[in-house]
């Protein structure tokens, strides 16, 4: 008997093709299993779909959280751009995000793509000097089904198409909408009102990035960088923790970033999570002065060498 929702297989299906739920044991254990939705139902009959047979294809594997998220598909989205290579969206990958993003343009994974793929990341054997990923672009590592890893955000890949990847990183009408309704309500609470007001979206990064980032032998930016006297502002103020800044949105990692997006220019700290939300607002951005011990996303000679113009460093 067939559950409803759930089409019957015809007699000639491969069992193990029939749906998400048929897979065998061994299919599962494959570094693609997880992709499928369970509500999903598969007829292949051994034919690869149209969008598997390019010599060479990219995917990215989804790790993290929302920041995470975005640098992995900015970074596909922009190598695709680059090197006109033939770029697929990672199911989980598109079920987190195009909720929030529902104008993202990449096509997803099909299940046929589901094996074969070279991972991408700091395991893989290849000169330091060189860029891995657009190495494999440009074909120099052969055809082959690529997927990128180690959460990227390669800057140089996406920031040169920045007004096409605004579009692709616009958020849901319903998202915009509660954020204009919080900067309204913030709004109303200045008095003495002046024509024009300015709002400037500060991210404090504090909790599980104080460890983490230890590893490039720093520290996240202290109390003073947010409290400067040069900060001659009336600032937007959004902290995971109460007690370090002067309001908490409690409600979801979207809708902070969707607010913190929609001022007028931002303060922030360090972290994907943090670098979004600046990029996303489209006016200047002010982060922190920092040295780092490797390669890292607001480290200052890499902002600037990738064109960050609207991105200003503070001494903290």
């Amino acid at each position: 008997m067939t559950r409803p929702g759930m089409a019957e297989a015809r007699p000639d299906t491969p069992k193990k093709y029939t749906c998400a739920c048929g897979l065998s044991q061994e299919d599962r254990k494959s570094k693609f299993s997880d992709y499928l939705y369970k509500s999903d139902v598969l007829e292949m009959f051994g034919e690869t779909h149209a969008l598997c047979t390019p010599a060479i294809l990219f995917t990215s594997s989804s790790n993290g959280r929302l920041g995470n998220n975005m640098g992995e598909y900015a970074t596909l989205w922009g190598l695709g751009r680059t090197f006109n290579v033939s770029v697929l969206l990672h199911p989980v990958m598109e079920r987190r995000l195009r909720r929030i993003f529902p104008g993202l343009s990449m096509e997803r994974l099909p299940a046929s793509c589901a094996s074969g793929w070279t991972k991408l990341d700091k395991t893989y054997k290849f000169p330091k000097n060189q860029d891995l990923f657009d190495s494999a672009a440009a074909g120099l590592l052969g055809p082959g089904k690529f997927m990128l890893g180690d959460n990227p955000v390669k800057v140089h890949l996406f920031h040169p198409f920045r007004e096409d990847l605004l579009r692709e990183l616009t958020f849901s009408p319903g998202l915009r909408k509660q954020a204009r309704d919080i900067l309204t309500k913030v709004k109303s609470k200045v008095k003495n009102q002046p024509p024009e007001i300015t709002f400037v979206g500060v991210h404090i990064r504090r909790t599980d990035y104080i460890n983490y980032i230890k590893k490039y032998n720093t520290t996240i930016p202290g109390k003073d960088y947010y409290t400067s006297e040069q900060w001659n502002i009336t600032a937007k103020i959004q902290s995971p923790r109460l007690h370090h800044g002067c309001q908490m949105i409690l409600r979801n990692r979207e809708l902070d970033m969707a607010t913190l997006a929609s001022c007028n220019h931002s303060i922030i700290s360090v972290g994907s999570f943090s670098f979004w939300c600046g990029y996303l607002s489209g006016g200047e951005v002010v982060y922190p002065k920092k040295t780092y011990s490797m390669k890292y996303l607001l480290n200052p000679d890499y902002v600037e060498k990738n064109h960050l113009d609207f991105f200003t460093p503070i001494d903290d």
